[in-house]
């Protein structure tokens, strides 16, 4: 089993080389002369994300709201229709390749329609999170869905178990890993969706602040806002992933 320190020491070199990534940026950008409205230096980053002007948590928040929502309306979406293709195969052969086309859609095109039919507000960020989110992790379900070997279902079968029962007995605890791998890319995909529709049109929202920041060339605000969305993809990421050692401690070893 990997001990919490064990864990931390996994990620100690990863650590190790943004700090010196960072150092590098403070010391080098002024020495080699690259204007900070171009790249600022980490340091005016940290400052324009602590001004009160800037609101940044009050944006980091209203993407969050619209990324959880998003990521809630996404997996009750995938899990539902990975069920429905577990027991209905035709159903999956006539629906798969409509989804496998609105995932091929261009979102930065989808987000404006999403405006117009929703209207502004929290409703199309929303959306846009939820079709970011659910593909990633409809994949995932299905592959973990159908993960047991044909003699354990046959096993199941012979003891007079019905479909729900191996369903939930057989079929969602192997699936279990796969899910959460799948949550762990969809959180971050729905911060994306989120940040996507923000882009496109908004009135609050890092990607509000990313885009009101860079047509006023303010680069150390639009840094801050893109930092604070990697950081909220990054907790949504290691939330799941501690969820997934807590849930399903058969896989630890592996």
């Amino acid at each position: 089993m990997t001990t919490p320190p064990n864990l931390f020491r996994r990620f100690v070199p990863a650590l190790a080389l943004g700090i010196a990534l960072l150092a590098a940026l403070e010391w080098g950008l002024p020495a080699a002369g690259i204007p900070a409205y171009l790249l600022p230096p980490p340091s005016r980053v940290v400052a324009a994300a602590l001004q009160p002007e800037v609101r940044l948590l009050d944006h980091t928040l209203t993407t969050a709201n619209a990324a959880l929502i998003g990521l809630a309306a996404g997996t009750l979406i995938a899990f539902t229709l990975a069920i429905a293709f577990l027991f209905v195969r035709p159903l999956e052969d006539a629906l798969y390749p409509w989804v496998l086309l609105g995932q091929s859609l261009p979102s930065v095109a989808l987000a404006p329609l999403l405006t117009i039919w929703l209207g502004e507000g929290l409703a199309p960020r929303a959306a846009m999170a939820a079709l970011f989110a659910s593909f990633p992790l409809l994949i995932a379900t299905i592959s973990g869905l159908r993960r047991p070997a044909p003699e354990q279902l046959a096993m199941m079968q012979a003891y007079g178990a019905s479909q729900w029962q191996i369903l939930r007995l057989l079929r969602l605890p192997a699936a279990l890993p796969f899910i959460f791998s799948g949550m762990r890319v969809a959180g971050a995909l729905a911060v994306i969706g989120a940040l996507v529709s923000e882009l496109s049109g908004a009135g609050r929202g890092l990607g509000y602040l990313i885009t009101t920041s860079t047509y006023r060339l303010a680069t150390d605000r639009a840094f801050a806002a893109i930092a604070a969305a990697a950081g909220l993809a990054l907790t949504l990421h290691g939330l799941f992933l501690l969820l997934e050692r807590t849930i399903v401690y058969w896989e630890r070893e592996r």
